[in-house]
């Protein structure tokens, strides 16, 4: 009886012991984004998203972050997402536009008028119209947040670019179908063309042009290959922080509650760090030698109705389409 009794004690006390040892076990989420730490108003806000997650946690929760595309590259994160080979994701709209069209809102030719419209329209429940629920339904993907890059310019090698005939008869180099149908339409030949080929392909004259956030410009420091800046708010991309369903659902309430609330918090903080970028960034430019237009008036109008069909296309291929449409213009600015 007492060697039954030993033994039923020895037991208990290493299920005990197992038991807390798995408690005091941090949660541990791999985070990867392609984008790298020199893309600063992105980069930021996600160091300091990891931080409060973990400050707030009293570091029970463990965020182990891979950028540069360590793990996966733009193009593959909610694949990768999707089938669970890492825990959480900030991707790119724009990669994304061609598993889930409805993105495309965001890229659609010179819709918002700015950051700040792209703002009220995200607050007002934009992606609430089917963009998140098509991520979770479809790709295992729970969105946490959402934050803007700044928005897409004209970059050209030559000649400015002032209104739409001078897009035409250019070769340009674009990121997505949607910028590419826009191109198209207002007489330029797109070719597909990541970031990263940019800078050799102006500078052997391969391309003539490319629509392009300023950060990209500054990240591949493009004023060296390129004698003009036209500012239009030609599409908005967006950064999507997202996390595996299943991990999602595995987590407890504290924890989700945490992660919403920090994301928040990083939304907030690159939509105020794109305000900023933005008014350094021309300034940057015009130092180093490229001038800076700003497309008007008459000739961004003009610009609009020659890419107006590319609105319409999407609008009737995407479900809902037009409701997203009408919240758009409804949070426009007078």
């Amino acid at each position: 009886m007492k060697k039954q009794w030993l033994l039923a004690t020895l037991f208990a006390m290493c299920v005990g012991g197992t038991a807390a040892n798995a408690a005091d076990k941090p949660i541990e989420l791999t985070f990867s984004t392609y984008l790298p730490p020199a893309y600063e108003y992105v980069w930021k806000p996600i160091e300091n998203f990891v931080e409060t997650v973990h400050k707030r946690s009293d570091g029970k929760v463990k965020i182990n972050v891979f950028h540069s595309g360590q793990l996966f590259d733009g193009y593959e994160e909610l694949a990768a997402l999707s089938r669970g080979d890492v825990d959480m994701v900030n991707m790119t709209g724009t990669y994304l536009s061609g598993t889930i069209p409805a993105l495309n809102i965001f890229t659609l030719p010179f819709l918002f008028q700015d950051v700040a419209h792209l703002r009220r329209a995200l607050e007002a429940g934009l992606m609430d119209e089917g963009i998140t629920e098509e991520l979770y339904a479809d790709h295992d993907t729970v969105v946490l947040g959402i934050a803007p890059f700044d928005p897409y310019e004209f970059y050209s090698r030559q000649q400015p670019i002032l209104s739409a005939e001078d897009i035409a008869g250019k070769v340009w180099a674009t990121t997505g179908s949607m910028d590419a149908r826009a191109i198209q339409l207002m007489g330029g030949s797109p070719t597909g063309m990541p970031s990263s080929e940019l800078y050799l392909a102006f500078d052997r004259g391969v391309i003539d042009g490319t629509p392009r956030p300023l950060l990209t410009g500054i990240g591949r420091s493009l004023y060296e290959v390129t004698k003009h800046l036209s500012l239009a708010n030609f599409g908005v991309d967006t950064s999507i922080l997202a996390i595996n369903r299943k991990k999602w659902e595995a987590l407890p309430e504290d924890v989700q509650n945490l992660l919403r609330e920090a994301a928040k918090q990083r939304d907030n903080e690159q939509f105020d760090r794109v305000a900023e970028f933005v008014k350094d960034a021309v300034k940057k430019f015009e130092s180093k030698g490229v001038t800076v237009h700003t497309i008007k008036g008459e000739q961004l109008q003009a610009m609009r109705d020659k890419t107006a069909p590319a609105v319409k296309e999407w609008a009737d291929q995407v479900p809902k389409g037009q409701q997203y449409l009408d919240l758009v213009n409804k949070t426009k600015a007078p």
